[in-house]
């Protein structure tokens, strides 16, 4: 069965100047899924943002999002899509509530009673001028204001700076909310990786501006493991790296470690038949596999 697409991006490139900042990003997001985009700082997700709202034209490759290509149907595009940026670009000078009466006018299809609980959820001072809020609090009104606006897809780029720990569970409680009641897709950008493994149903791994990692969540914890395996003496396990499903192998004094991805019962099969004297499985969480395909951390 052939899952419907909210982004899709095919070889998606764009060079600034010298520097290669996406690289032949094949991307593929399905509808009315939660997508965590990782990456480093400087890995490229913001500059892939940037290309599926037409903000930075790709130096090759093309995108399609929500089945508009984001050159030639952008307006299609953001009429179907809320985003929140990183660095907010609210008019400061207005009033909250000015801002969202602002907003209600030019959007037919505003979420009247959402704002409303959205707005009291987050505790924003409608009274306030846009310029007098918290970096966290302007983050917060740009989800309002995405949300509001009734979108098919939102599109989130590190969207959680500058809230506390509560806020950030609030913030993230309404995107898993908007989900389930009316199936909207999120994609969103971070470097933090409790905040992905806590909402994200799919994740990706960008790194110097190539996809290297996707899958859904539930195949990291089923199938990715580490098997780690103890001999009285010197073994070889010369070969093993050929079977499917073995990715690495790491020498451990007089052991391995193994990272599968699947045909864990196989190899542990080929394995005992070395006589070894310990084989353990070890579940592989979403910050090894960080580590592994980026060689740093994703929390700070």
């Amino acid at each position: 069965m052939t899952m419907e697409l909210a982004i899709e991006t095919r070889g998606l490139t764009k060079m600034f100047e010298d520097k290669l900042a996406v690289n032949a990003l094949d991307l593929k997001v399905v509808k009315g899924s939660i997508y965590g985009f990782l990456g480093l700082n400087g890995a490229g997700k913001t500059t892939t943002i940037k290309m599926l709202l037409n903000l930075v034209y790709p130096t090759s490759g093309e995108a399609f999002v929500l089945g508009h290509d984001v050159v030639k149907d952008s307006v299609k595009i953001r009429e179907k899509v809320g985003f929140v940026p990183e660095e907010s670009h609210l008019y400061d000078y207005m009033r909250v509530s000015e801002l969202i009466d602002f907003c209600r006018a030019i959007y037919s299809n505003w979420q009247v009673r959402e704002v409303g609980r959205y707005l009291d959820l987050f505790e924003l001072p409608l009274g306030k001028k846009v310029k007098e809020l918290s970096k966290g609090m302007k983050n917060q009104l740009n989800l309002v204001l995405a949300l509001g606006a009734g979108p098919e897809l939102v599109i989130l780029d590190e969207p959680t700076g500058g809230l506390d720990p509560v806020k950030t569970r609030d913030f993230f409680r309404v995107i898993l909310e908007q989900v389930a009641e009316i199936g909207q897709t999120v994609f969103f950008s971070s470097h933090r990786l409790h905040e992905v493994e806590r909402v994200a149903d799919t994740v990706g791994i960008i790194h110097k501006g190539k996809l290297v990692f996707s899958k859904s969540l539930d195949d990291i914890k089923t199938n990715l493991k580490k098997i780690r395996v103890v001999f009285s003496e010197e073994t070889s396990i010369a070969g093993l790296e050929k079977m499917p499903g073995v990715n690495m192998i790491k020498r451990q004094g007089r052991g391995y470690i193994l990272e599968c991805d699947g045909s864990v019962e196989q190899v542990k099969a080929k394995l005992n038949e070395l006589n070894p004297v310990d084989i353990e499985v070890i579940d592989v969480g979403l910050e090894d596999v960080f580590m592994r395909y980026t060689g740093g951390g994703g929390d700070g």
